[in-house]
């Protein structure tokens, strides 16, 4: 039988396993020196003065609106078009999320249409990376500046992504907090955790502190301490810590980082000759990688012509040939919880994605054969449907 081709699949071999194995080894498997390793080293590649690691992305973005101070009668301005953990982090703080439409051409939010919803109620925004494609930063700086606000940035998406002449995460300013995934379908993978890179050195501390429990000392720090000294909680906090056995995975995914992300562009420019005369899709538009820009590719997306049912149908007929295609994503405002939360929404950009835009498969592991094999499958897929 013919192999299917997954969506994602995270490259593994020798370096994760040793790495692996010598934590298991240590004996200390939880939040210790590899985290702090890890943030130290992710801070350097991103050009930011500091990393904190997190269980999660989600974990990321909901430490940062309380770490901001967001809560209770505070507006959020973010993107409908995104998974629900943008949203549900900002619910989860007791905030109002504020949905501003998608430009068709980036599928992120706007500086402009992000200024025309705000407030004397708005204090923070937070717009997504969408599939790895870079926002206007230098807009948000501007606009963040000008009205006061917080900038958290969703770069679930984006490792290892450019804009202005920046990697995605770089310390820009100090009212700016930027997001990261390492789930296992990412550029960079591991079983399951986030980041937040930040300028403010006291606000990353406050990061530190409520990511397990609101503690001033962690257990890393109380073991490695030759004195004996009581852990109090000084704030609220969660558990939302990273581990060490984590940690080692992540250690060696991002030496491999560069490399993983040349693949991806790679295929995807096989994905865009190819895909070139097939009618009735159209591949989404990027920007050419290079130093002032680099989407980060962790989606490829393709536009279906037709009635939302036919993609649909299409994405059902690829899977059964073996194919991991998807749909990336149904907006927000569409999913049960929020329609009853928001009602009816006027957001039609955001509509048209969710009914018009099929991601195919994209990782490391894949062959050109494999993005042949895609491509004829989505043909055949078409003709069909």
């Amino acid at each position: 039988m013919t192999e299917p081709v997954i969506f994602g699949r995270p490259w593994f071999d020798e370096s994760e396993e040793e790495l692996v194995v010598r934590t298991l080894r240590s004996g200390w498997i939880g939040q210790g020196p590899l985290v702090q390793a890890f943030e130290r080293r992710f801070a350097v590649y991103v050009g930011a003065e500091h990393a904190v690691a997190t269980s999660s992305c989600t974990a990321a973005l909901h430490l940062s609106l309380v770490a901001c101070g967001v809560g209770p009668g505070d507006e959020v301005i973010t993107t409908p078009f995104t998974f629900v953990a943008t949203v549900n982090a900002i619910e989860h703080v007791g905030a109002t999320p504020v949905l501003v439409d998608i430009a068709p051409g980036t599928l992120n939010v706007s500086p402009a249409a992000v200024e025309s919803a705000i407030t004397e109620r708005t204090r923070a925004i937070m717009p997504v990376h969408f599939g790895g494609y870079p926002l206007d930063v230098e807009g948000f700086d501007s606009l963040a500046k000008r009205h006061d606000l917080w900038v958290i940035e969703d770069a679930a998406h984006a490792v290892g992504g450019v804009a202005a002449r920046r990697r995605i995460g770089a310390s820009r300013h100090d009212r700016l907090l930027t997001c990261f995934s390492f789930y296992p379908n990412k550029s960079l993978a591991a079983p399951e955790g986030g980041a937040v890179t930040l300028a403010d050195r006291e606000l990353a501390g406050r990061i530190e502190q409520l990511r397990l429990h609101g503690l001033d000392s962690d257990a890393w720090k109380r073991y490695t301490d030759s004195d004996y000294r009581p852990s109090l909680a000084i704030a609220r906090g969660f558990k939302y810590n990273w581990t060490d056995l984590q940690a080692a995975v992540g250690l060696a995914q991002l030496e491999k980082l560069e490399g993983f992300l040349a693949a991806r562009e790679y295929l995807a420019s096989r994905y865009d000759e190819l895909l070139e005369p097939v009618e009735g899709v159209r591949a989404r538009p990027r920007p050419a990688p290079g130093l002032a820009v680099r989407h980060a590719l962790h989606l490829y997306q393709v536009e279906v012509n037709g009635p939302p049912a036919g993609r649909d149908r299409v994405v059902g007929r690829m899977r059964a040939n073996g194919i991991g295609a998807a749909v990336h994503y149904i907006a927000v405002h569409r999913h049960p919880y929020y329609q009853r939360r928001f009602g009816a929404l006027d957001l039609p950009t955001s509509d048209w994605a969710s009914d018009h835009l099929l991601t195919v498969p994209l990782q490391v592991h894949m062959t050109e054969r494999d993005v042949e094999r895609v491509v004829h499958e989505l043909r055949v897929a078409l003709g069909a449907c």
